[in-house]
């Protein structure tokens, strides 16, 4: 997979997750202790995250970092 379709990918997929349980942009921020524009930013394909902010967004999620990268959606 390239990089770029792994970005659109995993960017869909958080804002796929955020959705279906049923969190604002601000709240899934507040829960992974990031702010909200960061967020709107990698739904957006406009941010890269790290690590550590993958972690964050992961756990605020209820899902593992495998889970992240699951594409089967």
């Amino acid at each position: 997979m390239d990089i770029k379709l792994l970005h659109e990918k995993f960017s869909q997929k958080i804002q796929i997750e955020r959705i279906k349980q049923k969190l604002s942009q601000e709240q899934l921020a507040e829960k992974a202790n990031i702010h909200r524009t960061t967020i709107s930013a990698i739904e957006c394909e406009r941010f890269s995250p790290s690590l550590e902010t993958i972690a964050k967004i992961a756990d605020a999620l209820n899902l593992t970092i495998q889970e992240m990268f699951n594409f089967n959606f």
